[in-house]
């Protein structure tokens, strides 16, 4: 996924809506960012309540599994077309297995640091760019240990009757598993909603990636359905499979978002 283990990437607010007149084409799917941005003086929290990452393999014939908790971004926008977003991982715990060996370690995961600059938008379609990084905050070793970062370009096109296909391309610079140089991984997700009423929204996504040090490639595949409990609150529960040995098994995600 864009982000490591269970930071699902996170979606923003239109800059052309009020504060007020929110609607259920703000929500987005999981992974797939959105190119909008939150107005200025507005703010978004996204937090994922629960995520559950299971059997996430690596090239060494181990696994990783995690849960993260109320892992959470915070945005607000710089002007109408940038904004600024603030991510914290609150708690991770993470089990590592290979063999006959288990190590597990739980604590304060990183912090993250991205802007989004919506440079190009018409009537039905929208492109942005949002580079990010990743700051070495965590504590219980549940993260790594340098700074990490990258880049994301997301796209839009709405369709009549409320659908909404997403595309989003993105490459980071990562720690490698030695923990003595930078790997590039290179990742393009896509994403499809239909909204079903004004309470109910169904999304469908796919995820594939690849890292520059040699790990399998890394697919996904899910959906999930959002709940609007208002224009400015809703939930977001979706779950994911992996379709190859560089994904985890499975990765259930329970969202909470609220705009004001």
């Amino acid at each position: 996924m864009p982000l490591p283990l269970s930071i699902p990437a996170v979606v923003r607010l239109p800059y052309w809506l009020a504060a007020l007149a929110l609607s259920a084409k703000v929500a987005s799917a999981q992974i797939t960012e959105s190119p909008d941005t939150v107005q200025p003086g507005h703010f978004l929290v996204e937090m994922d309540a629960l995520s559950i990452t299971t059997n996430l393999h690596d090239s060494a014939g181990g696994t990783y599994s995690a849960v993260a908790v109320a892992t959470t971004f915070l945005t607000t926008g710089l002007t109408d077309r940038l904004d600024l977003q603030v991510g914290a991982e609150m708690f991770l715990s993470q089990k590592y297995e290979q063999g006959s060996f288990t190590d597990r370690n739980s604590g304060i995961g990183d912090v993250y640091l991205r802007t989004k600059w919506n440079f190009w938008q018409d009537e039905h379609s929208a492109v942005a760019v949002m580079p990010y990084v990743r700051l070495p905050t965590n504590t219980g070793h549940v993260g790594k240990t340098s700074l990490q970062g990258g880049l994301i370009v997301p796209w839009a096109t709405h369709f009549p009757g409320g659908g909404t296909l997403l595309a989003m391309g993105q490459w980071d610079f990562i720690r490698n598993d030695d923990d003595n140089g930078y790997d590039a991984f290179w990742s393009a997700s896509a994403a499809l909603e239909q909204p079903l009423t004004s309470l109910l929204k169904l999304y469908g996504e796919i995820t594939v990636g690849k890292s520059s040090g040699g790990a399998p490639w890394a697919g996904k595949l899910g959906g999930g359905v959002q709940v609007h409990l208002s224009s400015l609150f809703w939930w977001d529960f979706a779950i994911y499979r992996g379709l190859s040995r560089g994904a985890p098994d499975w990765n259930p995600v329970v969202r909470l978002n609220w705009g004001f």
